[in-house]
């Protein structure tokens, strides 16, 4: 008889794993690799060590061409021959924290191809191994220290969609029967619309009951907890992040911003219950928060040492809703 036994672990933990598991859920852009030149990707990281940034690996993608990857900050270009890329769309798309994918090297010599999934620039990235019967997945978060540096950049655990609850249930119910399937085929068995069924199925994502199967693209149920998830505790990394998102809700947020020796400068006007507050972001080519300044109590005391205020942290995450 097999017997789950109980962990107690962290709430960043729990947040990281449903941040994951939302992400697999997420569009993305797919191509394939041949080992090799996973093994070209990883023996250049082996050669050459960076000394100063950008430190992006960069993927070029063009229909009916092969990829190419170009390595910053030297610009060296990588062209894969083997692997076409067979989307229809011209895409330009950089990954950070790249040396993680020497993680993949002791797999080269036994997989038969890689599938490479990238949500975006600066975004998470997955890896699967096709090692014949059984594939790895190796998940990337889009930098290598999850810190806050990024905070708020990258919200997974946003509603995506308005399904009230019952037609959320009878989809739960419906998944249960099978204990995996596809949004459309559950659209199909319960009449209802393919979204509002992916809606669903991604709000029981975020709520650790259901797992997305990137390699197979089935949903399956698999809940984390014996008891339901405090979301609340979740959603947000820290009470500084909580209060940014609310400001951005709210309207209370205002910038501009231009960009002026490689660095984003971004200056910001935000308004908390009668006070005003002046504040300015600076980020650099790596996308990392690298100085900062507010007028508000908590910048005053602790500078960035504990991290931005919830003025900078909102003035950092209103730049993603002008892109």
């Amino acid at each position: 008889m097999y017997k789950e036994e109980k962990i107690d672990l962290p709430d960043s933990w729990v947040r990281g794993f449903l941040q994951v598991s939302s992400a697999m859920t997420l569009p993305a852009t797919a191509f394939d690799l041949h080992p090799m030149d996973i093994f070209s990707i990883c023996q250049f990281l082996r050669r050459f060590k960076e000394k100063k940034g950008p430190r992006a690996l960069r993927f070029i993608l063009e229909p009916g061409k092969p990829v190419q990857a170009v390595f910053e900050p030297w610009y060296e270009t990588l062209t894969f021959h083997r692997s076409v890329y067979t989307g229809t769309e011209s895409k330009t798309i950089r990954i950070w924290g790249r040396r993680r994918l020497l993680t993949l090297e002791r797999l080269i010599p036994i997989a038969k191809n890689f599938r490479v999934i990238l949500m975006g620039s600066g975004l998470p990235s997955f890896y699967i191994a096709d090692l014949g019967d059984m594939a790895f997945t190796l998940g990337l978060s889009g930098w290598t220290t999850n810190d806050w540096s990024r905070a708020g950049n990258f919200d997974l655990m946003a509603p995506r969609g308005n399904v009230d609850l019952l037609t959320q249930e009878k989809v739960f119910n419906t998944l249960k029967e099978t204990w995996f399937g596809t949004p459309a085929e559950l659209a199909r068995k319960l009449n209802l619309d393919t979204a509002a069924v992916s809606s669903s199925l991604t709000s029981y994502t975020q709520a650790g009951r259901v797992i997305y199967d990137l390699n197979l693209g089935v949903y399956r149920v698999r809940e984390l907890t014996q008891d339901p998830l405090d979301m609340s505790r979740l959603r947000f990394s820290s009470p500084q992040e909580e209060k940014a998102s609310q400001l951005i809700a709210s309207d209370k947020v205002k910038i501009r911003y231009n960009v002026e020796d490689d660095i984003l400068k971004i200056e910001g006007t935000v308004q908390e219950s009668q006070a005003t507050y002046q504040t300015a972001a600076f980020i650099d080519k790596d996308q990392r928060l690298t100085d900062g300044s507010c007028q508000c109590g908590f910048y005053r005391t602790n500078g960035l040492r504990q991290g931005p205020c919830e003025h900078i942290l909102a003035t950092r995450m209103m730049i993603n809703k002008k892109h």
